[in-house]
């Protein structure tokens, strides 16, 4: 079996999307783009064999983040989750934590954290920094 060694980085603001994926490629990460829950949904079904973790912010247009993983999560119970936001509700979190999601980062975005966590989601426990 393939490994999934690609990240997909769910972000519908331009400038942050290219960042996240230009400082996760500069730590050797693979990594696919969308700029919605529709698009991110859409880019994992025909990326499926290859995505092993979906990074997304939480409040995305025209599909939330949980509601896109979600549907990723239906096409593949095994796919991992870091979901990202300014604010976590704590039912909300629960809610996410029951769904599937591992994974939780506060916006704004900490670059060593999110490395640490996609390797250990990624089982690349070797190559943390």
């Amino acid at each position: 079996m393939k490994k999934k060694d690609t990240v997909l980085v769910v972000e519908d603001d331009e400038s942050l999307r290219e960042l996240l994926k230009a400082m996760l490629e500069a730590h050797d990460f693979k990594v696919l783009t969308a700029v919605d829950g529709l698009d991110a949904v859409d880019v994992y079904t025909k990326n499926k064999d290859s995505i092993g973790v979906v990074l997304s912010d939480l409040g995305l247009p025209n599909l939330g983040g949980w509601d896109a993983f979600l549907r990723m999560r239906d096409i593949n119970p095994e796919l991992k989750g870091i979901l990202a936001s300014g604010y976590f509700h704590p039912y909300v979190k629960e809610q996410i934590i029951a769904s599937g999601a591992e994974n939780f980062i506060q916006k704004p975005y900490n670059t060593a954290e999110i490395v640490a966590m996609l390797h250990r989601l990624l089982g690349d426990e070797q190559s943390i920094p």
